[in-house]
């Protein structure tokens, strides 16, 4: 795990969430599957966790684990390793203190607000959420091991142990080989714009290690990670996360990474190998949509460059917080909201570009934010505005906290009156959608979100004209 040193909000989902750049090891699935061969019981790699309980000195345990951990790996990936990795036994408390620390240095004020916003006002979340504290909590439980690029270190729970710690140390190895290799720290420092960029790389390092990861799980029996049953991961993966009490929208975005990294990670290596991923670390992806459909990635089709939005005209003291290009990868896992996840990417799929751009008062109480897409084909954008259509059929979460069943397409296509749509919601303000030829725009607010009563320029005419406004060049 990395957790990155970006000072914006980041790609998928555009959240913070995504400033935790190489995130933990997830652990490798409970069974090979049906389909993975079961042979005579290979050499096993080097097992660090018993050698920890033989020692007298834990930490001098773990450098020697180290040193043949990363041997092995290296071997299994065929990336020489360049130098040696420090390593550290440290309590889950200092996890989550240095959780605590990096979400503090690398989320400023309005990067948290502006998330939180922007998940309040796409209906994903009450209007209690507390961004901060949410993915501290998720992040300080579910966090094994990682491995720092600035310290070039790897940090690890001294409870860990068996299967485990394999697991975690195997895969966090691999980034350290990447560092080593590609260097991490530089592809993934934050830059303005660049979220979906930097959640294209992020996919990238999560696919090669976690692939390597089910290598070297499976290796004793004679199995690779290439022949596991299509979708195992990811069913065990969203099974897991079912049982999260945080939002779905935030685990989901959590997980993308190394399932869709996992995915773009076996299309490479079925190619030639790990050869192939190695030359999409010299030539890495532009963009999630690269990650999601890999022929796109061979071909060299880049995203288009999209106009930032322009703030609303009927809200003047909404001044902007925060913009960032959100990538196909975000606009699926939003619509996962509002749909099923094969109709969610459906309706994701052809993206060609956007900007999103979120506008708060000085006091950052009332908010508003809008979000130009556009995609390859009119099919698309009509499957897009659909798409959203769904999302501002639903009826706004109850008391109870249930943030709705999936709506209907049927649903949606009562609202829609030609080519936009509109719902004036109580708390949340309206959200507005207009389709012009291949661009969709899409604004919500200006909401409040402990208002009750609905915001006094929050009307479907006024979202309508910041739209219009957001597609005029």
């Amino acid at each position: 795990m990395r957790l990155g040193d970006r000072k914006g909000l980041s790609a998928g989902l555009g959240l913070f969430l995504q400033a935790c750049a190489l995130a933990c090891a997830p652990a490798a699935p409970s069974s090979p599957g049906p389909s993975a061969p079961v042979a005579p019981r290979a050499a096993p790699g080097p097992d660090p966790a018993r050698q920890l309980e033989q020692e007298e000195d834990p930490q001098r345990a773990l450098e020697a684990k180290l040193e043949a951990a990363l041997a092995y790996v290296a071997d299994l990936r065929g990336l020489a390793k360049k130098s040696a990795v420090k390593g550290r036994l440290i309590t889950r408390k200092e996890i989550a203190a240095y959780v605590k620390q990096q979400i503090d240095a690398e989320a400023p004020k309005d990067v948290v607000e502006a998330s939180e916003a922007l998940l309040f006002g796409l209906g994903t979340v009450e209007a209690s959420f507390d961004y901060r504290e949410t993915l501290l909590e998720l992040m300080s439980s579910q966090l094994l091991g990682f491995y720092d690029p600035k310290q070039k270190a790897f940090f690890v729970s001294g409870d860990l142990s068996g299967d485990e710690a394999d697991a975690t140390l195997w895969h966090e190895l691999v980034h350290a080989l990447q560092d080593q290799h590609y260097d991490l720290a530089r592809l993934t420092d934050w830059q303005p714009d660049l979220g979906d960029t930097q959640a294209a790389i992020h996919a990238l390092a999560e696919g090669d290690a976690t692939s390597l990861m089910l290598d070297a799980v499976l290796k004793p029996r004679g199995g690779s990670a290439l022949e596991l049953p299509e979708g195992l991961f990811r069913a065990e993966s969203v099974l897991g996360a079912a049982a999260s009490s945080a939002p779905p929208v935030l685990v989901r975005s959590l997980l993308a990474p190394y399932l869709d990294g996992l995915a773009f990670t076996h299309f490479l290596r079925k190619r030639n190998g790990f050869q192939s991923v190695d030359a999409a670390w010299r030539n890495p992806p532009v963009s999630t949509e690269q990650v999601l459909h890999p022929e796109k990635y061979l071909s060299g089709e880049a995203p288009k460059v999209v106009p930032l939005p322009t703030p609303p005209a009927h809200a003047s003291e909404l001044k902007e917080r925060y913009h960032d290009v959100m990538g196909e990868q975000t606009l699926r896992i939003i619509f996962e909201e509002w749909m099923p996840a094969r109709t969610a990417a459906a309706a994701a799929a052809d993206w060609g570009g956007d900007r999103l751009a979120v506008f708060s008062d000085e006091a950052r109480s009332r908010w508003a934010f809008a979000w130009h897409v556009r995609y390859d084909t009119e099919v698309a954008a009509v499957r897009g505005l659909l798409a959203f259509a769904r999302g501002a059929a639903l009826p706004e979460p109850s008391a109870s906290g249930r943030l709705g069943d999936y709506s209907s397409e049927a649903e949606a296509k009562k609202h829609l009156k030609g080519d936009k749509v509109c719902r004036q919601r109580h708390n949340r303000g309206p959200i507005a959608v207009i389709r012009q030829g291949k661009a969709l725009a899409v604004t919500v607010g200006p909401f409040e979100r402990n208002r009750v009563a609905p915001d006094k320029d929050a009307s479907c005419a006024a979202a309508f004209r910041w739209a219009e406004a957001v597609l005029t060049p």
